[in-house]
């Protein structure tokens, strides 16, 4: 028999099958770059370059969607040799902080210059995306923190960031 508590787990398994799904096993992530080993002066440390799903973000953020813009200063890449150590890295981020002070054209031109992502032709911009769609450091600050200010620097396995949240809907 057909009963709503069946459905309501049905839906469940569903919802949770297509979050991890075959994507949770590969080396791709939402912020579409692969990482390299990621190495700091004070601990070293290597990246799981595997997608860290946050289901409870999922569920604590249903119906939500996030507009930012991020600043990535990835780690050292031995074949290119760009890139930053960690602590220089943040220094940069903090610095570029101070002087953007919220301001929205102003992080977008700076993101032109410094980002070491791919977005940064856009002045960061990573489009509308919903919770459990990001690493879970940056997942939390897009969902749980102030809209309109710069946040950061925030540490991931890709490298440190900044991220402006622009716009977020389904906060009721």
């Amino acid at each position: 028999m057909f009963t709503m508590k069946s459905f309501s787990f049905s839906i469940l398994a569903v919802l949770l099958l297509a979050a991890i799904g075959a994507d949770a096993f590969t080396t791709q992530s939402p912020l579409k770059s692969s990482p390299t080993s990621y190495v700091s002066k004070q601990s070293p440390r290597t990246t799981d370059t595997r997608l860290h799903l946050d289901v409870g973000s999922m569920f604590r953020n249903w119906g939500k969607k996030v507009k930012a813009s991020h600043i990535l200063i990835g780690p050292v890449e031995s074949k290119t040799g760009r890139g930053m150590l960690q602590d220089d890295a943040i220094a940069k981020l903090k610095e570029l902080k101070a002087e953007i002070n919220d301001d929205w054209d102003k992080f977008a031109e700076y993101a032109k210059e410094y980002s070491s992502c791919r977005t940064s032709a856009n002045g960061g911009d990573l489009d509308s995306f919903g919770p459990g769609m990001m690493v879970r450091q940056f997942d939390k600050v897009c969902f749980e923190d102030e809209v309109g200010v710069v946040h950061g620097p925030i540490s991931t396995a890709y490298g440190e960031h900044l991220i402006l949240i622009r716009e977020r809907t389904g906060d009721e």
